[in-house]
């Protein structure tokens, strides 16, 4: 059986084939920051595909990214957005081997089943299948997979500097969506220290002190009443937000009224939103609590999110960007349901790096269900692993044939 797209015959992809592919890639154990041979697996499985493959070292990380190019002609390509890497499990607390890539009928389980090994088995997949049916491509197709998918997201900066962006029109990123949504939209992550200071003094004599952490007190229920007033930007996704995350004491020296106290702010911006705004908001918000209160100095501290990166930046791609059209019809062919366009829930991904005035347009779109990713028995469907890879053929046909 084969799919027809209208410039292209794609071969059908096999679910046992992609029950393989998922059982092998998970038994590569590859927690971020440890050894793993992974990226050989991802290396082999490129290559059969004719992809030339190139490994990058990620700084303080024992594996490399994975970067693999099905030449194609001059038209902007396609990037599938993947990373290998996976959180840690603790494998008393699972019912079967984090590592094992048990199969239970439709049902594979193990660490990285939904974030995101399934999703890059249903990218090299589709790369698989592209290949096979011979189509001469109008623009080249990358293969990205990241080491640091997990912690500092430092692939894309290296793609940066390899100039990629401007050879690519469309990035397809990993994250589970249930092969129901298109996410489209990402906001800008920035992380703050605060730290309220006051006057240590000797408990018995609380009058001479300042004490930082009842006036950090103040300043963690304003958060919460809303009075750190952001910036609201031009995101028809998102609005403002911002969570207190951490909160720590420093005695001035033994059994004393604190003179200092730190918290953490993260603060999430929609598009249209610059790190400069944010500063400047918090700086207002600090002032007027300092008036307000007459004895407190709050200092403040930006928390760089690595990779040389100060924060991540907000990215939107647009509802009629050829990347979404061509996914939304990819989807509906292959599933017979159309798919809902919204904003990425989980947080930011490492593609969104790559926009600039929303182009090359990073779409998030996979199998599985995202509720799952990092749980305790881990797991996704074989079925909708293969239908993904089904969406992603056509979608980059519809771009590239």
């Amino acid at each position: 059986m084969s799919t027809t797209t209208p410039n292209a015959v794609i071969p059908d992809i096999d679910e046992e084939r992609c029950a393989d592919l998922l059982v092998e890639f998970i038994r590569q154990r590859s927690v971020v920051g440890e050894q793993t041979t992974a990226h050989l697996w991802v290396t082999e499985r490129l290559r059969a595909c004719g992809m030339d493959v190139e490994h990058y070292t990620v700084e303080d990380l024992p594996a490399p990214l994975v970067l693999g190019e099905l030449g194609g002609g001059s038209r902007p390509g396609v990037l599938f957005d993947g990373h290998y890497d996976t959180v840690f499990a603790v494998p008393s607390d699972w019912s079967k081997d984090p590592w094992g890539g048990v199969r239970e009928g439709d049902l594979v389980y193990g660490r990285g089943a939904v974030d995101s090994k399934g999703t890059d088995v249903a990218m090299i997949a589709a790369i698989e299948a592209i290949a096979a049916s011979g189509v001469e491509l109008a623009g080249p197709l990358f293969y990205m997979s990241d080491s640091d998918g997990e912690r500092a997201f430092r692939g894309p900066a290296m793609l940066n500097d390899l100039d990629l962006a401007s050879r690519v029109g469309t990035i397809f990123s990993a994250e589970a969506t249930s092969n129901r949504a298109i996410e489209i939209a990402y906001p800008g992550i920035s992380t703050w220290k605060i730290t309220a200071v006051g006057r240590a003094a000797h408990p018995t004599e609380p009058e001479r002190g300042v004490n930082a952490v009842t006036k950090m007190a103040s300043l963690v229920q304003a958060v919460a009443d809303g009075r750190l007033a952001l910036r609201q930007g031009t995101s028809q996704w998102f609005t403002p937000r911002v969570t207190t995350n951490a909160i720590r004491t420093r005695p001035g020296g033994g059994w004393s009224i604190p003179a200092t106290c730190d918290v953490v702010l993260s603060v999430l911006s929609p598009i249209g939103v610059s790190l400069t705004d944010v500063r400047e908001d918090i700086d207002a918000f600090l002032r007027t609590l300092e008036q307000e209160d007459g004895e407190v100095r709050f200092e403040r501290k930006l928390i760089p999110m690595g990779g040389g990166r100060l924060w991540l930046r907000p990215a939107e791609a647009s509802t009629d960007d050829p990347g979404v059209l061509a996914l939304q019809s990819a989807i509906e062919a292959v599933t017979g349901s159309p798919a809902t366009v919204r904003q990425f829930n989980g947080g930011w991904v490492d593609g969104a790096e790559l926009m600039r005035d929303g182009s090359p347009a990073c779409i998030v779109f996979g199998p599985g269900d995202f509720e799952l990713a990092h749980a305790v028995d881990e797991h996704i469907s074989v079925k909708e692993v293969a239908q993904a890879a089904r969406v992603y053929a056509r979608a980059v046909l519809e771009l590239l044939a």
